[in-house]
């Protein structure tokens, strides 16, 4: 189902996107070997016991935020990189960012994160996590070139906008496995006058993989 209630909404500008679309690469991001040489320039939690080394002299801020997304085989939570990383990785990528970009997008991109795991949540609400103590992220990779069948649908049949990003979360559920597709859509207001921001919805659903993919859709298709 489409994630287009209120909470579903994140305001950003057209540049802003344009910006989340370069910084995402097309690798996984395995929870238990991501490292400082492989950060990509995304808004991927990264591994919180690797020390960043920086290579530029340029004003950013260093500190990072400490998501509140568990991490498999592990008991800490994964971090964000910090804005100088995000910049970094992108001069790494010959990018030429703008330093004053990653204040905007940083946060930005941490916020979607975290109203991606609250989705998730969501869907596994009562399906047996509690039993030892949540879900966990696993890994996770973004590709925006890759259509999901939904939004193949949505975008050849309909005729309606593709999403400009796709990212596939890997969950563990106490030793089960269940694979999660998320469609970023960026919708324009109606009002050409208004002087709000297009904004951002979230396609959050179980990958349809898995006899648990097509159960956990089923099941919430009733209301349950």
């Amino acid at each position: 189902m489409m994630s287009s209630d209120q909470q579903g909404k994140c305001p950003v500008d057209e540049e802003t996107k344009k910006l989340w679309l370069r910084e995402h690469g097309n690798e996984a991001h395995p929870g238990a070997t991501a490292s400082g040489s492989q950060l990509e320039c995304s808004a991927n939690p990264q591994d919180n016991d690797k020390t960043p080394e920086y290579h530029t002299k340029v004003d950013l801020s260093q500190s990072r935020e400490v998501s509140t997304i568990p991490r498999t085989n592990s008991d800490r939570n994964w971090i964000y990189p910090s804005e100088k990383q995000f910049y970094e990785a992108m001069m790494k990528k010959n990018w030429d960012p703008n330093s004053d970009d990653m204040k905007v997008v940083v946060p930005l991109h941490n916020s979607i994160n975290e109203r991606v795991w609250n989705y998730i949540k969501s869907w596994e609400d009562k399906q047996g996590g509690e039993a030892c103590g949540g879900i966990k992220l696993t890994n996770f990779k973004g590709d925006s070139k890759k259509l999901t069948p939904r939004a193949w649908f949505r975008s050849r049949i309909l005729h309606l906008a593709k999403p400009f990003d796709r990212h596939d979360w890997q969950i563990d559920r106490c030793g089960k496995t269940v694979d999660y597709v998320i469609d970023f859509y960026s919708t324009d207001l109606n009002d050409a006058n208004s002087q709000q921001q297009p904004l951002i919805y979230l396609d959050v659903r179980p990958k349809l993989n898995s006899f648990e993919g097509f159960r956990l859709r089923f099941w919430k298709s009733l209301g349950f």
